[in-house]
């Protein structure tokens, strides 16, 4: 009865070493370069970020001392208050107060 417990057992884990050798050997055949990562991002067209780029963008940039961060939070700020308006609108007026 304890033979036959032990041999159970030895095949049990002789079965999960097997299984987690070959996982391993699965996971090491499929090389990174032939992966895709986000293939549903990859698809989408990036608008031109061209409101980032003109000379009011730049002056509120120098009026936040280069923080990007504070800048967008004016810009939101604006767009909250200032209803019916493009954002590049509000960050021309936002520049000329600055």
């Amino acid at each position: 009865m304890l033979g036959t417990f032990i041999l159970v057992v030895c095949f049990f884990l002789a079965g999960l070493i097997w299984f987690f050798y070959h996982q391993g050997k699965k996971q090491k055949s499929n090389p990174p370069s032939r992966t895709q990562y986000a293939a549903h991002t990859q698809r989408r067209v990036l608008p031109p970020t061209s409101h980032m780029t003109g000379e009011a963008y730049g002056k509120l940039l120098r009026a936040a001392q280069g923080d990007r961060q504070q800048v967008e939070l004016w810009i939101v700020e604006a767009q909250c208050n200032l209803t019916g308006r493009t954002r590049s609108e509000i960050i021309e007026l936002l520049a000329k107060e600055r």
